[in-house]
């Protein structure tokens, strides 16, 4: 993400998208009620019978309705009221329009107020510019799951199977078959990095394999209990790998959800819920703030007080995704909780 201007005064920023994960911080980042305006195209309606309707290109700000992202084709839209456009003749004031934002789209977002979350999100997306593609790997003797981490999430890219022929087929030709398309994929997804980790011996005879073949990029080997997703989610979660992945919005969901329940089950230094979350930010006891986005859109109002009393306690605020695991659980507590810097008396 590239960070045009900034302005706080103002209360506004410059940016230009560079990535499918830049798309995503965007959806994030602009709000309801928002100013974004930007180069567009409106269809014009021809003034004369018979002639044909053509696209003309426009500059127009609106005030925000609503954004969508759609992450398996990466098209992100914000569709709003008209509030200024230029050439003026060609759009309607309080007309509706769609802007329609890729890679390269420089968007002026004005907003009522700019918070600190605002610009740690913005932070966190130009930090992430150039970041190396990382390649998680879970395997056991049976299956691998692969997928690139990325800040919105697991990107799943493959599973491979390892083909079992019967009770008498060689044990080192089922591996040799199994390795080699296993190697096939990682060399054609063309990662910059790689973290391979399972149960079992698998793993171990798998990275004797890779030695052989002389891999030249970085790869960390690490155990986990499971396979699948259920493993991807374990390798993210452990610890294990902190160094790859600290920089990666998504993992910092998942370690952040794991700490609320973590505190709940042995400390008790966690509240969850409106009402709990709300007495511990009146008493001054919240240090983290969690909130899941789809629970922030509904309950706006409310969450909005929440999150400026956190910032003038200079609490720290994590926002998780309703589509990611953590994020259901999240959801699945009450939508909002928080990490305490002492226990509360409920």
């Amino acid at each position: 993400m590239k960070v045009l201007k900034l302005d706080r005064k103002e209360n506004f920023i410059e940016i230009m998208p560079d990535s499918l994960d830049d798309l995503w911080h965007v959806e994030k980042l602009v709000e309801k009620g928002d100013l974004v305006s930007g180069s567009s195209e409106r269809k014009i309606k021809p003034k004369t019978e018979g002639e044909k309707a053509y696209r003309q290109k426009i500059f127009v700000e609106l005030e925000v309705e609503k954004i969508e992202f759609h992450e398996e084709t990466g098209q992100l839209r914000i569709l709003g009221v008209v509030v200024f456009a230029k050439p003026e003749e060609l759009v309607e004031l309080k007309s509706h329009h769609t802007i329609e934002v890729e890679p390269g789209t420089r968007l002026k977002i004005s907003k009522k107020a700019l918070k600190n979350y605002h610009i740690e999100r913005l932070e966190k997306a130009k930090n992430a510019s150039g970041r190396e593609k990382l390649l998680l790997v879970v395997m056991d003797d049976e299956e691998a799951e692969l997928a690139f981490l990325k800040d919105s999430g697991m990107q799943g890219k493959a599973k491979i199977l390892a083909k079992k022929e019967g009770k008498m087929f060689q044990q080192s030709k089922k591996e040799n078959t199994y390795f080699e398309e296993l190697f096939k994929k990682m060399d054609e997804l063309k990662a910059q990095r790689i973290v391979v980790a399972g149960p079992g011996f698998e793993r171990q005879n798998f990275e004797k394999f890779l030695k052989e073949k002389n891999l030249k990029i970085p790869v960390l080997f690490e155990s986990t209990n499971s396979v699948g997703i259920t493993g991807l989610n374990e390798l993210i979660k452990s610890g294990k790998i902190d160094e790859f992945i600290q920089d990666f919005q998504s993992a910092e969901e998942a370690k952040i959800a794991e700490k609320v329940f973590v505190n709940l089950a042995t400390n008790q230094l966690a509240a969850v819920g409106m009402k709990e979350v709300k007495e511990a930010i009146e008493a001054g006891a919240v240090e983290e703030l969690v909130v899941e986005e789809k629970f922030l859109a509904e309950n706006r109002g409310e969450v909005e007080e929440l999150l400026d009393k956190a910032e003038q306690l200079k609490g720290k605020i994590h926002f998780i995704s309703w589509k990611s695991e953590a994020g259901k659980k999240i959801s699945g507590i009450g939508g909002v909780a928080a990490i305490l810097r002492y226990k509360m008396k409920w």
